[in-house]
């Protein structure tokens, strides 16, 4: 897609997904100003996504909130070590068997040249969301200096979960059980052109969308379940900087670019400013990402204030994109300026495949995978 095309509105899909907010300071690990951007992606470079995964401080009081509010299940890894049977809802004793306990977590030197954490210990949980076509997974670092800063939704480097779900009221209720601080003004969901909305925190403080699903898609979802639709959503400092390596370094499509309205700024915890907001789908699956870049009233409490992330930092955002040619994507990466977490930017092997840390314009740590030929 052109540079030209960018602001063209992608209004079926656009429709569905509420606004978050950016702000127009440059992110980390972008090109420097004036050099050449990426070469286009090579068709199929990204085949798809095995996790969404974010940094937490407690994975016995972070899971539980996924479980209870919205009916995530705990999940067995998709590179095949160690996972754990979906669980009972309800069943907390099973929840707490079946994560790994901190007394297990060991050292692992290639996950300290995977993520730049020499010295520390790791667990991780993988979970599934009903209705999500790639899984959720918590990590967790121990014996390592880790930061605890909530990002603000207009914070560059933030991200949320965007839920949609079947029954909002339910929904919140059960996350106000869970004591879950509620970011929309007013502390209550707002109506907005896609639905009433309202965003919260998870345990760590972590930004949460919960969407009330229209009836088209309820009707359209298999099952019972409470969550209908996920996606993701991006906070970034400048959209055309961020596009430069989502659309044009890895391929993903731009399916439209658009304006907020009033109600989707209070959602996101603000009465004033403005926001654009694109939406991207990953190639050749329907995933979609959301870009939101804002501005902010002078005077916005607490200021705007971009993350430069540490993997072991709480919140930390990781995409674990299944790639192909690492090799190839790895010298575009750097030839186009783009930072790596990965020490030396060199895969480590496991016998799944190869896996490497990039990141991204805002700081977004962007896992490159890529499964042994079979």
């Amino acid at each position: 897609m052109t540079r030209g095309r960018l602001h063209l509105f992608g209004a079926a899909l656009g429709a569905l997904l509420l606004s978050s907010f950016g702000t127009p300071v440059l992110g980390q690990g972008a090109p420097p100003v004036g050099q050449a951007l990426p070469a286009p992606a090579a068709p199929g470079v990204v085949r798809g996504l095995f996790n969404w995964i974010h940094t937490t401080a407690d994975s016995e009081k972070a899971f539980p909130f996924y479980r209870d509010v919205l009916g995530v299940t705990i999940a067995a890894s998709p590179f095949g070590g160690r996972g754990g049977a979906a669980e009972n809802a309800g069943d907390r004793a099973a929840v707490a068997q079946r994560i790994m306990p901190v007394s297990t977590a060991a050292p692992d030197p290639l996950i300290w040249d995977l993520t730049n954490t020499k010295g520390s210990r790791f667990r991780n949980v993988f979970a599934h969301a009903p209705n999500t076509p790639y899984g959720l997974e918590l990590s967790e670092f121990f014996d390592i200096d880790r930061s605890s800063r909530q990002a603000s939704p207009w914070d560059p480097g933030a991200s949320t979960l965007v839920f949609a779900v079947r029954s909002l009221d339910r929904a919140l209720d059960a996350a106000k059980a869970a004591g879950a601080p509620i970011v929309t003004l007013g502390g209550a969901p707002v109506q907005t052109p896609a639905g009433r909305a309202v965003v919260v925190r998870d345990p760590d403080g972590y930004l949460i969308e919960l969407v009330q699903a229209s009836a088209a898609e309820i009707a359209a979802a298999p099952g019972t379940d409470q969550v209908v639709r996920t996606s993701i959503g991006l906070t970034v400092a400048n959209t055309a900087r961020a596009l430069a390596y989502y659309r044009d370094l890895l391929g993903f499509d731009v399916r439209g670019t658009r304006d907020a309205s009033e109600g989707e700024r209070r959602v996101q915890g603000l009465a004033s400013g403005t926001l654009t907001q694109t939406t991207l789908v990953l190639p050749g699956t329907a995933i979609v990402v959301r870009l939101s870049e804002y501005a902010v009233p002078a005077g916005t409490r607490p200021a705007p204030q971009p993350f430069a992330w540490r993997i072991q930092d709480v919140g930390a955002p990781q995409f674990q994109l299944e790639v192909r040619d690492l090799d190839a994507l790895i010298a575009r990466t750097q030839q186009a300026g783009y930072r790596f977490l990965s020490i030396g930017a060199k895969p480590i092997q496991r016998a799944f495949g190869r896996f490497v840390f990039a990141i991204d314009p805002d700081g977004v740590l962007v896992e490159y995978v890529e499964r042994s030929a079979r």
